[in-house]
């Protein structure tokens, strides 16, 4: 959307709303009337903004809670298998120095020999 057409339509959006409330003001109604009315109906906006506002924080919470909560799943999974591999690295140093050992026993014995 260019510059011309923005500035279009935010004229065309202006002028709807300048129009309504002439509109409004100019009706058969009472200035009481009209004024209770406008009341009524900027709290319908208001009660349904609230509204909205609250199932966005709903949804926000429940969101960041799902995402916590498999985070700390992630986290646990993380940690397990890091364990399980520092028992396999372990095991497998211990059987290499065994390995090692033998074999420095072995090539002393033919050494000496």
């Amino acid at each position: 959307m260019n510059k011309n057409s923005k500035t279009g339509l935010y004229a065309f959006l202006w002028g709807g709303m300048i129009g309504a409330v002439i509109g409004l003001l100019y009706a058969p109604k009472s200035g009481e009337e009209t004024r209770q009315f406008l009341i009524d109906e900027g709290d319908a906006i208001l009660d349904k903004a609230v509204i909205s506002a609250r199932e966005v924080q709903d949804t926000a919470k429940s969101t960041i809670q799902d995402a916590q909560t498999r985070l700390e799943a992630f986290n646990q999974e993380t940690k397990e298998r890091l364990a399980k591999l520092q028992k396999i690295a372990k095991n497998t140093m211990g059987e290499q120095k065994e390995s090692l050992e033998k074999g420095y026993s072995k090539a002393k014995d033919v050494v000496a020999q």
